[in-house]
């Protein structure tokens, strides 16, 4: 497996297909990265804002950790961004080759990243036969913030 901070330091757009808590795209966010979120509802741009953004969906609202937090608001798209580097996924295995032939073929994406605790042997012979970088067992958001220390 190729070293996933390697990995995340060469990339810059990142689609998370769920998350395990809201601490995952604020990470990426602050660690500077382009991420997007897919869910059943479509596409979405998260953000960080540091005052409550009136013009949001209160259920696409994140309330602030502490302070310094900001609110981490969830922009829907019109339309799938261009490209990706890297889709990070929380779905289940049984889930996994359709968001590799809907989300990460049709974004180019290079890296399919399973977020613990998911793994899956069935998911890494999918991602080789596609060309794909697969990763597991490593949490996203942990490298992410040990990347902008």
């Amino acid at each position: 497996m190729q070293d996933p901070k390697e990995i995340l330091r060469k990339s810059k757009k990142i689609l998370l297909v769920d998350w395990p808590h809201p601490g995952t795209p604020r990470a990426l966010l602050r660690g500077g990265f382009i991420v997007f979120c897919y869910s059943p509802n479509g596409y979405t741009k998260p953000e960080l804002v540091d005052e409550y953004p009136q013009d949001a969906n209160q259920k696409n609202i994140f309330p602030p950790k502490n302070k310094d937090d900001g609110y981490l608001v969830f922009r829907p798209l019109k339309s799938a961004p261009d490209s990706i580097d890297i889709v990070n996924v929380y779905r289940p295995e049984e889930e996994h080759e359709k968001i590799i032939n809907n989300q990460v073929l049709p974004l180019k994406a290079k890296y399919f990243w399973l977020q613990p605790p998911i793994r899956s042997s069935n998911t890494k012979s999918l991602a080789d036969r596609h060309g794909l970088i697969f990763i597991e067992g490593v949490d996203i958001a942990e490298i992410a913030t040990g990347l902008s220390l």
